[in-house]
C-alpha cells in the first residue's frame, strides 16, 4: 500500500448528462369546505372594507393585503394564483405566520402579501358572490386552501424589540408599491413623524425600500399602523474587535518579490497601514469615507489583510522568513461611517455595492464586521441582500464574487441572542464561525463564537469553524507599528483565515474559482462528534490546504461546475476504473453550493429555488 497523493479532478462538468424527472405523489386533501371557504372570505373582505372606511391604518390608493395559506400548504404549487391572476392584484412578497387552532394549538402557515387596489378587491367579492366560478376545480380548491383574507396585524410588523427597548437604531422595510413610491416615502415621514434627515433610504428595482432611522417607543407605534409597512426590526452598532500590542520589533519578514499577485482579494473593513513592512507591496490601501482614521479600526483592518496574506503568525518571530504571499489585498475603509447615528452601516453598503459592481476583476472578498444583533427569520436585513445580490448579479460571461463573513461574536449570550449576524447568513456566500485549542490540544467551538441555524435556502450556518483565538491560545497578526506583532480572537479573524485558505488554493490551480473554493473548503471540513450542526455547520476547517488538493490512494475528489436551469435533473458521472466489476463498499460524499437569486420580499422562500443534495455521505453497495 502507498502513501501516494493524487491530485483532485477538474471539470467533471463536461460528462454531465440530463435525466428525466419522474412525477410522483397526488393531489393533497383540501382542508376546507368549498361553500363555507366562500363566505368566510366573503366575510373577511367586508372586514378589510370596514377597516379601510374606519381609517385603521395609514393607507394609500394601493393597498396591502394578506392571502394566509392553511398549514401545509406552503410549496409553490399552492401559491394563491387563482386569486391574483387578475388585472390588479399582484403577489409583492411572503413570509410565515402563526396562528392559534380550535384546541389552542399554535400553528404556522405561509402567508402572500398581495398589491391591490379597492375595485379590485371588490371585484374579488363578486366573483366569490355570484359563483361564476363555483364549476372550476383548481378554483375551488384554491379557496378551500386558503385561512383568510385579512390585513397584516401590526404587532406582526414589529419583530425582535426586547421588552426592555426604549430608542435606538431601526431598519424599516417597505412593501414595493408599483405607482406610489415617492408617495409612499412622503406619507410614511408624515405618518412616523421622524425628520428625512434622521433616515437613510435604499429602493431595489422591483423590490423592497428599506430605511434606517433612529426612533422610540412612540415613534414605532406610528409607524407600525402605516399598511406599506412589511417589518421593522432593532439594529445594532458595529463593535469591531479590539486588537492588543503582543511585541515590538519580533515581527518575522516576507519572502521579497518584485510583482503582487493577481489573485486580488478585495477587504472591507476599517482601513489598513499598507506602509507596515508585513503589508508594503501586496496591500493597497483606499479611503472609502471621509471620517478621521480611528485606531481601533485600523489595527483591525491591517490585522485582517496581514491574516490574508499570512495566515496565523503564531510561533514566527524575526528571525522566520514568510514565504511570498499568494494573494494580493485592496483595502477599502468604510469605517468609522460618517453618520454619528450610525444608521446600520447604510453608508458601508453604498460603498461596497459601488466597489464591486465597479471592480469587476475582484472575485474574493472580506467582511469581518457587521451590526450587532442575531437575525430574524421573517425579516431580510439589507446588508444580507445587498451581499447575496452581489454576488449573483454578474455578467453572463463574469465569475460570481464570493463574500466570506464573520458570524459574529455574541455566541456567549442565551438563545436566540448568539445567533448568527448579518450578513453571515447570506446564502451566496460563506459564514465562518471560530474554534479554538484546549489544554490538550483538541479543538473546540470558541464560545463566542455565533451558532445556527441559518435563513431559509441556507439553514446550516455557520458553514464551518476556522481558528479565531482564545486567551491561552491568540491568533497572533501583523501589528500596527512596524516590525510588531498583535493578538487577538474573534470570528472576525477566523473569516480571514479562511479567505486565506481558498487565495492558496486558487493560487495553485486555475480551475478553481472562488465558489468552488468555498465548496472545497465545506466539502472537507471535519464535524466534531460532541458539537451540534447549530454550533459547527459541516464542521472544522482543514488547516492544510494540501490536505484539500490531493487525495490518498483509492480515493477521489472530483470538481463540476455548471449551470441548472429550475426543474432540470442531471446526472453526475463518477470517475473510477472498472466500478462495474468491483464489488464491495464504495462511500461517496458529495457538496453542492448554488448562486441563486435572492429574493428580499419573502424570506421564507429566499433563495426562489433549491438543489437536491448535501455534505452528507451517503454508502452505495455494488
Amino acid at each position: 500500500m502507498t502513501n501516494k497523493k493524487y491530485p483532485i479532478i477538474a471539470h467533471g462538468e463536461l460528462y454531465i448528462e440530463p435525466m428525466i424527472k419522474r412525477v410522483s405523489g397526488g393531489s393533497k386533501m383540501i382542508p376546507n369546505e368549498y361553500g363555507l371557504a366562500k363566505q368566510k372570505i366573503i366575510d373577511d373582505i367586508d372586514r378589510v372594507f370596514l377597516e379601510i372606511k374606519e381609517q385603521r391604518e395609514i393607507f394609500l390608493e394601493e393597498k396591502i393585503m394578506c392571502i394566509r395559506m392553511e398549514p401545509k400548504f406552503e410549496a409553490k404549487s399552492y401559491v394563491p394564483v387563482q386569486l391574483t391572476t387578475a388585472d390588479g392584484m399582484k403577489i409583492v412578497g411572503g413570509r410565515k405566520y402563526s396562528f392559534i387552532n380550535g384546541v389552542d394549538e399554535e400553528q404556522a402557515a405561509k402567508l402572500y402579501f398581495v398589491r391591490t387596489v379597492e375595485d379590485v378587491i371588490q371585484k374579488l367579492k363578486n366573483t366569490l358572490t355570484s359563483g361564476e366560478k363555483d364549476s372550476i376545480e383548481a378554483w375551488r380548491n384554491q379557496i378551500g386552501s386558503i385561512h383568510s383574507f385579512d390585513l397584516l396585524r401590526p404587532d406582526e410588523k414589529v419583530m425582535g424589540f426586547p421588552d426592555t427597548w426604549q430608542s435606538g437604531t431601526v431598519e424599516i422595510i417597505l412593501h414595493p408599491l408599483k405607482n406610489e413610491l415617492e408617495r409612499m416615502l412622503n406619507l410614511f415621514y408624515l405618518t412616523s413623524k421622524i425628520p428625512i434627515e434622521n433616515t437613510k433610504v435604499k429602493t431595489y428595482e422591483d423590490g423592497l425600500t428599506f430605511v434606517s432611522a433612529k426612533c422610540s417607543l412612540l415613534d414605532l407605534e406610528n409607524i407600525k399602523h402605516f399598511n406599506p409597512l412589511r417589518a421593522v426590526h432593532p439594529l445594532g452598532r458595529v463593535v469591531v474587535t479590539p486588537v492588543r500590542s503582543l511585541s515590538s520589533g519580533n515581527a518575522p519578514q516576507v519572502n521579497p518579490s518584485n510583482k503582487k499577485s493577481m489573485i486580488t482579494v478585495g477587504v472591507f473593513d476599517g482601513g489598513a497601514d499598507d506602509t507596515v513592512p508585513l503589508l508594503k507591496g501586496y496591500v493597497n490601501a483606499n479611503d472609502c469615507v471621509s471620517t478621521t482614521l480611528d485606531k481601533d479600526c485600523i489595527s483591525h483592518g491591517t490585522a485582517v489583510s496581514g491574516v490574508i496574506l499570512h495566515g496565523n503568525l503564531a510561533g514566527k518571530s524575526k528571525a522566520d522568513i514568510l514565504p511570498t504571499p499568494c494573494v494580493s489585498v485592496e483595502s477599502y475603509r468604510v469605517l468609522p461611517i460618517q453618520d454619528k447615528n450610525d444608521f446600520e452601516l447604510y453608508e458601508a453598503i453604498d460603498v461596497i455595492e459601488m466597489v464591486v459592481k465597479n471592480r469587476t476583476d475582484i472575485k474574493l472578498y472580506n467582511l469581518s464586521f457587521g451590526p450587532v444583533g442575531a437575525i430574524i427569520d421573517d425579516s431580510i436585513n439589507r446588508f444580507t441582500y445587498a451581499t447575496d445580490l452581489l454576488t449573483y448579479d454578474v455578467a453572463n460571461d463574469e465569475t460570481n464574487p464570493l463574500f466570506c463573513v464573520a458570524a459574529g461574536n455574541d455566541g456567549d449570550l442565551d438563545e436566540p441572542l448568539n445567533r448568527i449576524q448579518s450578513p453571515a447568513d447570506m446564502v451566496n456566500g460563506l459564514g465562518i464561525g471560530a474554534y479554538i485549542y484546549q489544554a490538550d490540544g483538541s479543538k473546540t467551538r470558541a464560545s463566542y463564537s455565533c451558532i445556527g441555524y441559518g435563513r431559509e435556502g441556507a439553514k446550516i450556518k455557520p458553514d464551518f469553524l476556522d481558528f479565531g483565538g482564545s486567551i491561552d491560545h491568540p491568533f497572533v497578526l501583523v501589528g500596527l507599528q512596524a516590525g510588531s506583532l498583535a493578538t487577538a480572537s474573534g470570528t472576525s479573524l477566523a473569516s480571514p483565515l479562511s479567505v486565506n485558505k481558498i487565495g492558496k488554493l486558487m493560487a495553485q490551480s486555475d480551475d478553481i474559482i472562488p465558489h468552488l473554493g468555498r465548496t472545497l473548503l465545506i466539502h472537507n471540513a471535519v464535524i466534531d462528534g460532541n458539537l451540534t450542526t447549530e454550533e459547527q455547520g459541516y464542521g472544522y476547517c482543514q488547516e492544510d490546504t494540501d490536505n484539500i488538493l490531493f487525495c490518498d490512494d483509492k480515493k477521489v475528489t472530483i470538481l463540476y461546475s455548471g449551470i441548472l436551469a429550475p426543474t432540470q435533473i442531471v446526472h453526475l458521472p463518477i470517475f473510477a476504473p472498472n466500478i462495474n466489476n468491483v464489488k464491495g463498499i464504495v462511500k461517496i460524499s458529495w457538496t453542492i453550493t448554488a448562486i441563486v437569486a435572492p429574493y428580499a420580499n419573502d424570506p421564507d422562500a429566499y433563495t426562489n429555488n433549491c438543489i437536491g443534495g448535501g455534505a452528507k455521505p451517503y454508502n452505495y453497495i455494488f
